[in-house]
């Protein structure tokens, strides 16, 4: 039987390994700004709906690891979004290059200028 901890490792793992090359253009300050909010957000409301007895775990199939009600893998959504979501907003801006990433209004380049 597969634990939440080995599944979830398994896909941080496939989605490091695709979203890294993009991520390393990013400053990373945003990055780790956005995950501790992220990770701040998952710490209340996953104890509360965990609390709540809205979503409950298999106890053999976590770590018993927890944050002080949610299980410890639940963290692991949060930063699968934080590597994930900015790969995915680098790479849909390299399919429309007319449209800069964050939408700021510059204007696309014109004849044979060099789209990054």
């Amino acid at each position: 039987m597969i634990t939440y901890a080995t599944l979830s490792g398994m896909v941080l793992v496939a989605i490091g390994l695709v979203t890294v090359p993009a991520l390393r253009r990013l400053p990373g300050r945003p990055l780790v700004l956005t995950g501790l909010v992220l990770m701040t957000l998952t710490a209340v409301f996953d104890n509360v709906i965990v609390g709540a007895g809205i979503v409950d775990y298999d106890d053999s199939l976590i770590l018993g690891l927890r944050v002080p009600i949610a299980p410890v893998e639940d963290f692991a959504y949060c930063i699968g979004a934080v590597l994930l979501v900015p790969a995915l907003w680098t790479w849909t801006a390299r399919i429309a290059p007319g449209v800069p990433p964050g939408g700021d209004g510059d204007v696309a380049p014109q004849g044979d200028e060099e789209v990054l």
